[in-house]
């Protein structure tokens, strides 16, 4: 499970902060910012050779052309037109970081936005682990970041699970984005019926991801691999693993077991939590998805490495890997879909409560046969 964790790591930071005032960068500063993060998406952005194609490489050239003609006409900055590119390809691990979400979100599509949920006071999900019925257990996994959903608080919610008289399991990931995977992995034997493989990514070999790589490689040995595998064949792209399908290695276990599974996703949901349901479909014949829309698609490029403009100092974010799944098969463009629809309305609120959803779930595992 190493492998799987390093398909999703966090970014590892140059440090850089933001250096100078935005209103005093000259002209050439603003080029100069533009030029760069330019470089950086068309040397080492793992997507770029995906979506930049026959049928888009001219309306990408013409975006490029107009922008720093703007910029040298003084209608926009170089960070500013950073933006607008990078927001161009709908890339949910690519981009920069204004300052505010606002800013920061203001060229994103309406399907990337985070989906406020107004219809639901408060939206506010938050962790809890208890039986939502004397037969469904519910927990609730807002988050995959230790300082939320912690291993071990998940690893108390499944043994509480395990003692518990309840035979079906509800795992509520409304609102979670993603964050480290490894959290989740320990849920895997609860899933498991069967074996199942999920796909390999591959990483673009561009100078600066190879220092990526390298400052990676003391956690994970993957990374070292990686670049010894570069070193013998010099290819722009190397594939993490030795197959494009790595087969879900899940721990022993002959503990209490699900009757069944369900997932209550929403369009909030990407990367890792994506990931999760990927898995959980691939070995288990017990997991249904439940939801009303799909999740928000975050996953095609991923292990992401930090670096920031040289003048305005904002950071941006390059995925250094793309999934094997592309070009044909690949999630953000749609996201995952719920096997079953919720038919009835939205419920009245979400934080640490047994909402109308869980519970109209709930009456469904426990006397439904589907």
């Amino acid at each position: 499970m190493r492998i799987l964790s390093f398909l999703l790591m966090s970014v590892v930071s140059t440090g850089l902060l933001w250096s100078q005032p935005k209103s005093s960068l000259t002209v050439d500063q603003n080029v100069e910012d533009f030029d760069f993060a330019l470089t950086e998406l068309e040397t080492s952005y793992a997507g770029f050779v995906t979506y930049v194609n026959d049928s888009t490489r001219q309306e990408y050239d013409s975006i490029v052309s107009s922008l720093k003609h703007e910029i040298e006409l003084k209608i926009r900055p170089g960070y500013d037109a950073a933006l607008f590119l990078y927001s161009w390809f709908d890339d949910g691990h690519l981009g920069m970081d204004m300052g505010s979400y606002k800013e920061t979100g203001k060229y994103m599509s309406d399907r990337r936005k985070y989906q406020p949920y107004e219809m639901i006071r408060p939206y506010l999900p938050e962790p809890i682990a208890t039986q939502a019925t004397t037969k469904t257990y519910l927990i609730r996994l807002p988050e995959f970041d230790e300082e939320i959903v912690s291993s071990e608080w998940l690893g108390n919610a499944i043994d509480e699970f395990i003692s518990s008289k309840c035979e079906n399991l509800i795992i509520d990931v409304r609102g979670n984005g993603g964050g480290d995977e490894r959290i989740w992995h320990q849920l895997l034997p609860l899933f498991y019926d069967h074996p199942g493989t999920t796909k390999s990514v591959e990483f673009r070999m561009s100078d600066n991801n190879i220092e990526f790589l390298k400052q990676a490689a003391a956690e994970f040995p993957e990374a070292q691999m990686i670049l010894d595998k570069f070193n013998n064949t010099h290819e722009e792209f190397i594939l993490l693993t030795d197959k494009e399908d790595i087969e879900i290695e899940v721990p022993k276990y002959d503990g209490k077991k699900p009757r069944r599974i369900a997932f209550i996703i929403d369009a909030n949901n990407g990367s890792a939590t994506e990931e999760l349901l990927i898995q959980a479909k691939a070995i288990s014949d017990r997991a249904i998805i439940y939801g009303k829309e799909n999740t928000g698609g975050c996953l095609d490029c991923s292990s992401v490495r930090e670096s920031a403009l040289p003048n305005s100092g904002y950071p941006i974010f390059i995925p250094t890997a793309r999934s094997c799944r592309l070009p044909n098969n690949g999630i953000d463009k749609t996201g995952i879909a719920p096997d079953v629809v919720i038919p009835i309305n939205y419920p009245t609120s979400i934080s640490d409560n047994i909402d109308e959803w869980t519970l109209w779930i709930a009456n469904e595992l426990e006397n439904n046969t589907y």
